[in-house]
């Protein structure tokens, strides 16, 4: 949308990003958790609109098959999307979550084959 007349329009990338919950990028930068959810920030680095959030075009490449160009595509879609997962705190949070109570599992497993091992 970067060339459209409507992106002259106040608030036209808040409406954009409340109307289509799915969209990920929008006029070269990732749509951030403080775009999505009102009144909450998360400081510069995961600011909307900053540096961390810019993303760069594909060159085009030519004399590819149908096939090479959508998985060229395919490619430039995990790209975006690893580094929205990159740049969202909410994400990130999960992660770190997820991986505390996995080595938490792990740690208690463990240490119940080791009270086992003693025990025989």
């Amino acid at each position: 949308m970067i060339n459209n007349p409507v992106v002259q329009t106040a608030g036209y990338r808040h409406f954009m990003v409340t109307k289509m919950p799915g969209l990920l990028a929008l006029d070269d930068y990732i749509i951030t958790d403080e775009e999505r959810m009102e009144d909450v920030g998360h400081g510069v680095r995961f600011k909307a609109l900053s540096q961390f959030m810019r993303l760069f075009a594909p060159e085009f490449k030519e004399g590819l098959t149908a096939e090479q160009h959508l998985f060229q595509v395919d490619l430039e879609i995990y790209k975006l999307r690893r580094l929205y997962e990159k740049n969202s705190p909410s994400i990130r949070i999960q992660a770190l979550f997820k991986g505390y109570k996995r080595r938490v599992a792990h740690t208690n497993y463990f240490q119940k084959k080791l009270k086992s091992i003693v025990y025989i």
